[in-house]
């Protein structure tokens, strides 16, 4: 293989998925502290500060594992089941913590967020993907596809 051939090969991306894993792996562990601290983590800046809280980290653990590549589906499925879990949890066995269906509510936006979210980097990814590069030596609009 030439140099030249080298040169125009592009290099697989590997440092976009490690940054959503290593993204994902983050969002699941301040996810997890959040939600099973022995006590509420944290004061209460202002009215309605927890479901603000839930909301946004059940989106940032969904939409940063959907970015890593996780199948969609079983993902969002299992973040929702750990969702009722953990407020099941918190209500049952963490003494100075309750259980509360309004936070599981904020959950359930949070996860509908991140998946809209998602979504729309998805579509937009393909998009652009899909739009054919201008070159430099022909003039907008000609070209073989007019």
């Amino acid at each position: 293989m030439s140099t030249d051939e080298a040169v125009a090969r592009p290099r697989p991306r590997v440092v976009l998925p490690v940054i959503a894993w290593v993204a994902f792996g983050l969002a699941v562990l301040a996810n997890l502290w959040g939600l099973y601290a022995p006590s509420q983590p944290g004061p209460a800046l202002f009215p309605g500060a927890d479901k603000l809280a839930h909301a946004g980290s059940f989106a940032l653990v969904t939409l940063t594992g959907l970015l890593a590549g996780v199948r969609p589906r079983p993902f969002v499925v299992g973040v929702a089941a750990h969702a009722v879990v953990s407020e099941v949890v918190q209500a049952t066995l963490l003494p100075s913590r309750s259980g509360d269906v309004a936070d599981l509510a904020a959950d359930v936006v949070g996860i509908a967020l991140g998946w809209l979210a998602w979504s729309l980097i998805r579509r937009r990814r393909r998009a652009s993907a899909t739009r054919r590069p201008v070159r430099r030596d022909e003039p907008a609009g000609t070209g073989p596809d007019r």
